[in-house]
């Protein structure tokens, strides 16, 4: 069971380097989706930790949702969202860093950050390669990732931060050569206890990101900058890669742990 500072600690890791969006359904850039025919009655979801308001209106729009989250805490608070809709979700506990899945899905939406967490590049290959090969054949990926070059223009090494009126020391130091961005989270309770999360991120810069998806078999599609589908750019405020499989053999399904 995870106390309240891991709580807070994958929250910010997650959506680490990028806004909080205004509207938590996301439904501009469903819209996006559903106008470019990539989202529509019927299409195969896999929704890696997204918010409970985003896995709702997905689930509303008529397709098959299966989302992974590997936080207890954070899938009951999903489920309870979802109490009394009519959408129905299948709810996977488990790492994205490993999916079990093979060619169930028409689209995989990636919307928490994964790419770069595992300390690890390796792993971060073996993680595009697991999405490429949980899609079907011309099976579409939406992959969210911060936008490296607007952190560096914007990077200081310390600052404030509030979260949900709780005071955030944030300590950066940015390994250039290697890309990796270390981070030492200060959380400071009102009754004036400290507690201290640190991870090291590797950011990748769009032009890293499409060449370890061609080696997995994926085709680029388009950059997106936001959910407006506006082309990515150095001033975006995301990077929403959109990327496609091309024509296999398919291969049976292994499906997840969990039901709900």
């Amino acid at each position: 069971m995870a106390n309240q500072s891991d709580l807070l600690f994958h929250r910010l890791l997650r959506d680490f380097g990028r806004p909080a969006p205004t509207d938590l359904a996301r439904r501009q850039l469903l819209d996006s989706l559903a106008q470019r025919k990539l989202l529509t009655t019927g299409t195969s979801v896999l929704v890696l930790l997204a918010s409970p308001e985003f896995i709702a209106d997905l689930a509303a729009r008529g397709v098959s949702v299966t989302a992974v989250e590997p936080l207890e805490e954070f899938l009951e608070q999903a489920r309870r969202r979802l109490t009394g809709t009519t959408a129905t979700v299948h709810w996977v506990r488990r790492d994205p860093h490993r999916l079990p899945f093979r060619r169930a899905f028409d689209l995989i939406l990636s919307m928490g950050l994964v790419l770069g967490t595992s300390g690890n590049e390796a792993e971060d290959q073996e993680f595009l390669r697991s999405l490429a090969a949980a899609l079907r054949p011309g099976g579409t990926l939406v992959l969210e990732l911060p936008n490296r070059e607007l952190l560096v223009r914007e990077f200081v090494e310390r600052f404030w931060a509030d979260l949900d009126g709780l005071r955030v020391l944030v300590r950066q130091d940015w390994d250039v050569p290697t890309g990796t961005v270390r981070l030492d989270w200060h959380f400071v309770w009102p009754h004036g206890t400290v507690e201290t999360r640190q991870v090291a991120l590797r950011l990748y810069c769009a032009a890293e990101v499409a060449a370890r998806c061609r080696d997995v078999g994926l085709t680029m599609l388009e950059w997106w900058g936001d959910d407006n589908a506006t082309p990515y750019g150095l001033w975006a405020p995301r990077l929403l890669l959109v990327a496609r499989l091309g024509s296999e053999p398919t291969e049976p399904l292994v499906v997840g742990s969990e039901r709900g």
